[in-house]
Order: structure tokens, then C-alpha cells, then sequence
């Protein structure tokens, strides 16, 4: 991991600190959860029978008197159900008259799920796994602010917290959740086999895919591509944001089919051409790949920080997402972050209670207290989004510390237009008609672009 850490330095003094002009999902390794206190209060005198039955008949009954919260949470890995639980007990230990509801579902399904409660006024009070735009026209969100802390806004990182201002509204609907950092990861033992070195420039891309295939023999895929329905919008960040381009411009007006991302799809489209990549990216995952990578069967693949938490025995080069240095003079980083979002009483069947909403803003500040919400991020190789969560990272986890340098100064998707959702779609449709050979670049661009603006 010493050499990792190395590569990782020398990534980070790459990347550009400025934060960008508009602003964190699969597996990862299964950590040890940190166990909370729970403590116990008695009665220190007990009142006589009488006065023990008049109470009695006064007090209404537990059940009536219980919140229940309903959070519903993504599924970052084998382990997040488990200590998302344990977090929720040791809240409930703490608040014996709140009952936390959680359910984890699985990215594939957890959309779809949310959308159709929503639509029959059975959403959740908490919900993390999709973005605030796809509700914020017909008014079915709390804004975070009238309902967390002060302190607990005030701790989040500045980037963070303005890459989710909505850009029609001008107000925050979402709070984040994770966060992650991408870059392109090679597998040290055919990359040392093969003679080669992590690339920097596009050029290089074709020089090491070219010598990694004669080498293997085509045995072992060059370079991976995800355009999955999952993964897909990330081909604009990883081939277009390269080459000068990406998903807005500077006055946040989407650019899907501007001639930058058009070279970028016409230089992904080579790379597949050529027979480096995997077979089927339309249809592989990033999971998949890693899986392939770690089983030394692919040399290159893009994707996030937590994949050397999931395959720790698999020895990694890290290094920038590789760019076009005929436009550009540097790589550009994609940065992620999941959003919490708090659902109103128009998505739900019935009103919430001041006493209700007081309940949820005190289980955040539980959620994002150092000493919970860091472990969690370790033990799923994520990234926090809050500046306690980043110091406690530092001191439990340097390595994995280093990233949140990377992260400052990455960039982020366009979130924050309320028709994202849509844009994501398109994005990964262009990319996998372009890879099928059923559009040329500009074709499936120009549609894609089409979409958006309707």
C-alpha cells in the first residue's frame, strides 16, 4: 500500500484545488462497525400504587405516543444494511420514544421503489439513493434547512452544500450523504509485466492499450468502459471533460453536443473499435470490471475510491483520468456525492408533528456525528461530506484521507438541474447507441441534447 500511497500523493499534487464552476454505489469492503453506547435510566423512588395507577390511566400508550421515522437508504455493500441498523438502535436507545424504520435497497431497484410510493403518498421521511430534482416541482421536499441544525449545515463542506443549490430555484433541497472520487486504477502486475506506465494523455491510452493486447494476446482486456444504464452518464465526465468539454457551460446551460464531447465519444468509440476494452459495455458494470481487474484479466479501468478497500490484496497504480493534451493542459477529476433528501407531507398520507420533525433533525446530527458517520465511510471506502467526518478520517484512516485533497478540487454532475435525472438518462443512452454502432457521435449527442431542452 506504500507504493499506492505514493501514486495516490502524486494525484493528488496533479489535480487542480479550484472547486468547479457548478458545485458523491456498488460494492466495498466490509469493516467492523463501531458499536454504540447505550445507556440505561431507572427510577431512583417509587411512587405509591395509587399515585402509579392515576398515572397510569393518564398516560396514553406507548404505541400512541412513538415517532416513527421511515428512512429508506441505499446499498453500498454487504454491510451497510448492518451498520445502518446498529446506528438506528443506538439512536432508539437514546430516544425510546422514536422508532427508526430503515430499509436498504439495492441501487438497481431502489429508484423505482421511491418513485412508486411517491406517487401513492407512501414516500419516507428520509431517503438516500436519488436526487432532490426529480421532486422539487411538485413540491414534495422539505428544504434541509428547516430541518437540520444549524451546526450540522454549518459542517458540511461549502462545495458540497452549494453544488446542491437548485438552479431554478435558487434553494437547497438536498443535503450530502457520501462522497466519492474517481480516477483511473491499473493493475500493477500487468502493467509491470507489460513494461508500461499508468497513461496520462489520450496518446498514451492508445500506446499501452496497443502493447497490453500483443502482449496477452487479446487474454486480457486493455481497458474498461462502463456505459451501463447504472454508469453510463460517466462517459461524458470521464472522455469529454478531458477534451475541454462535459455537461453545462459556465452559465449552466447544457452542452451534451458540443464538437469537445463529440471528439470525446469519437475517442471512446476508438478505444472499443480496437478491441481494448471489455466486450459488452452496454451491459458490464463497474462492479463487474473490478472484478476482472483484481483477477488480473483487465489493466485499466475508471472508477471510484473505494475500489482498493474492495480488492485489498490487488496491488494498484493510481493515477489522473487520462485527457486529450492537444486541448487541454491537465485532467479534470469527477467528485460524487450522494444526497439525503426529507420528504413533506404532500408525498406522504398524513401531516408531520412538530415533535416528528424535531425527531429526524436530532437523528442526523446522530447520523453525522464523527464517530458514526466516519466508520461508515471507511468501512464502504467512501469519501465524508462533512469537515468533523474528514479531521476523524485523517486520524483512522490516512490513506483513504488523502483522497478528500482530490475531492476539493473535482468536479461534480449537474445535480442541481431539475431535469438531471433526464440528462443521466440520455447520456448513458448516447453512449451505448455510439458503442452499438446505431449512431455516429454527433447523432446520438444531438439527441441526447434534444432531450434536455424539451
Amino acid at each position: 500500500m506504500k507504493k499506492v500511497l505514493a501514486l495516490l500523493l502524486t494525484l493528488i499534487m496533479a489535480v487542480s484545488l479550484a472547486a468547479c464552476g457548478g458545485a458523491a454505489q456498488s460494492t466495498a469492503e466490509s469493516g467492523q462497525a463501531e458499536e454504540a453506547e447505550e445507556t440505561e435510566t431507572k427510577e431512583e423512588a417509587e411512587a405509591p400504587a395509587e399515585e402509579e395507577a392515576e398515572d397510569a390511566a393518564e398516560e396514553p400508550a406507548a404505541s400512541d405516543e412513538q415517532i416513527v421515522i421511515n428512512f429508506v437508504a441505499a446499498q453500498y455493500s454487504d454491510a451497510t444494511e448492518a451498520y445502518m441498523k446498529k446506528v438506528c438502535e443506538a439512536f432508539e436507545a437514546d430516544h425510546p420514544n422514536v422508532k427508526i424504520n430503515l430499509e436498504v435497497i439495492g441501487w438497481d431497484s431502489i429508484s423505482t421503489t421511491v418513485n412508486t410510493r411517491v406517487a401513492n403518498h407512501q414516500a419516507p421521511d428520509l431517503y438516500n439513493g436519488g436526487s432532490a430534482g426529480e421532486f422539487i416541482e411538485d413540491d414534495f421536499l422539505y428544504r434541509p434547512e428547516d430541518i437540520i441544525s444549524p451546526e450540522l449545515k454549518n459542517d458540511f463542506y461549502e462545495t458540497f452544500w452549494k453544488n446542491n443549490i437548485d438552479a431554478a430555484t435558487g434553494e437547497v433541497y438536498q443535503i450530502p450523504y457520501v462522497a466519492s472520487v474517481r480516477a483511473l486504477y491499473c493493475n500493477k502486475k500487468i502493467m509491470d509485466e507489460v513494461g508500461v506506465q499508468p497513461p496520462k494523455t489520450w496518446d498514451e491510452v492508445r500506446d499501452v492499450c496497443k502493447k497490453i493486447k500483443e502482449y496477452y494476446n487479446g487474454e486480457v482486456y486493455p481497458w474498461g468502459i462502463d456505459a451501463s444504464s447504472t454508469e453510463g452518464q460517466t462517459t461524458i465526465a470521464y472522455y469529454c471533460w478531458s477534451n475541454g468539454g462535459g455537461y453545462v457551460d459556465e452559465d449552466f446551460n447544457y452542452i451534451l453536443n458540443c464538437p469537445a464531447n463529440v471528439e470525446g465519444f469519437e475517442y471512446m468509440k476508438e478505444l472499443y473499435d480496437n478491441g481494448w476494452t471489455n466486450e459488452n459495455p452496454t451491459s458490464e458494470t463497474r462492479d463487474d470490471m473490478q472484478k476482472l481487474v483484481a483477477a488480473d484479466k483487465m489493466a485499466m479501468l475508471v472508477t471510484a475510491c473505494f475500489f482498493p478497500a474492495l480488492y485489498p490484496d490487488t496491488e494498484l497504480y493510481i493515477s489522473d483520468i487520462p485527457y486529450n493534451d492537444k486541448t487541454q493542459s491537465s485532467s479534470s477529476t469527477l467528485a460524487v456525492q450522494d444526497a439525503l433528501i426529507f420528504f413533506n407531507e404532500n408525498a406522504k398520507a398524513t401531516e408531520d408533528s412538530p415533535e416528528k420533525l424535531q425527531a429526524i433533525s436530532e437523528f442526523c446530527d446522530f447520523f453525522y456525528a464523527p464517530d458514526n458517520y466516519t466508520p461508515f465511510m471507511i468501512q464502504e471506502g467512501l469519501l465524508p461530506a462533512t469537515n468533523s467526518g474528514a479531521e476523524k478520517l485523517a486520524k483512522d484512516d490516512p490513506e483513504k484521507a488523502a483522497y478528500m485533497s482530490v475531492l476539493e478540487g473535482g468536479k461534480f454532475y449537474a445535480r442541481s438541474k431539475q431535469n438531471w435525472k433526464d440528462c443521466s438518462t440520455a447520456c448513458a443512452d448516447a453512449a451505448q447507441n455510439v458503442l452499438s454502432g446505431l449512431q455516429t457521435p454527433q447523432e446520438a449527442l444531438d439527441e441526447a441534447q434534444a432531450s434536455v431542452e424539451e
